[in-house]
């Protein structure tokens, strides 16, 4: 830039001392032709850089979640995922989320620190002894499942994904579960049951993560029928009093793969 600032005003010197000012006052007009088009470039850059790096991707519906412990904002990945987006939307769009519960958080790796928590409409159904059926409880199940390795959006910290009917069909279930760190055996491959292709990412949290966070520090005695449940279920789940769609904030642009 510097460069090119410094040859429009070494045209400009000689547009007033040439004997032929025309060429030189044309070189000037190109340069500061290209000049513009770099500041113009770099203000592009500038305004792509302040878009915040969980949500650049593509313009995005976004999702609320008033919970008694404080509002969860998600934007959904539309472009990447669109039947997980689809499916999901279509429970927003019903109300069904509403009076919907956060009820379970768990770690996958061990540790003491949890990888994630869960909630929807199934609460109910972590106390039934013997094979569950989600569609006694209203629930629809998504059958294609928009691996990681399709999307390529991975279980990192903040990322939204779906939980999957694993003691049955495999199919995507509308429980929703926000990462609170990596959880790598969620992505494809990452394990073996039902099948290897994992849980469909299909948007990333943007506001309250901190609230995800509290809802992992209440007691986790909750009663469960499952055994791979057990210590992992809420005594007093986390109540969501209303979902529901808004116009994002995030206009964002694509980002190179």
């Amino acid at each position: 830039m510097q460069f090119i600032r410094q040859c429009i005003a070494d045209a400009c010197a000689g547009t007033r001392g040439a004997r032929r000012p025309y060429h030189s006052r044309a070189l000037a007009t190109a340069l500061l032709a290209l000049y513009t088009t770099f500041a113009t470039l770099s203000a592009v850059d500038a305004a792509a850089a302040s878009v915040p790096p969980e949500a650049k991707h593509h313009t995005q519906a976004e999702i609320v979640f008033e919970t008694e412990l404080g509002d969860i904002v998600i934007v959904l990945d539309q472009a990447r995922a669109p039947n997980t987006t689809a499916y999901f939307l279509g429970y927003i769009q019903r109300g069904r989320y509403d009076g919907a519960t956060l009820y379970r958080s768990a770690a996958f790796d061990g540790a003491a620190e949890p990888q994630l928590v869960q909630g929807g409409m199934l609460l109910d159904a972590v106390n039934v002894a013997g094979p569950i059926d989600p569609l006694d409880y209203g629930v629809d199940m998504l059958e294609t499942i928009e691996s990681t390795e399709l999307t390529g959006l991975k279980h990192r910290r903040g990322a939204v994904s779906l939980a999957r009917d694993l003691l049955d069909t495999g199919f995507v279930i509308p429980e929703i579960v926000f990462c609170l760190r990596a959880v790598p055996s969620m992505d494809a491959y990452g394990r073996d049951r039902p099948d290897t292709q994992g849980f469909p990412v299909f948007g990333h949290v943007v506001s309250g993560l901190e609230i995800v966070e509290a809802v992992t520090r209440r007691d986790l005695s909750g009663a469960t029928e499952i055994p791979f449940l057990a210590g992992q279920i809420l005594a007093e789940p986390v109540l969501i009093h209303n979902a529901y769609q808004r116009e994002s904030k995030y206009k964002v642009v694509r980002e190179s793969q």
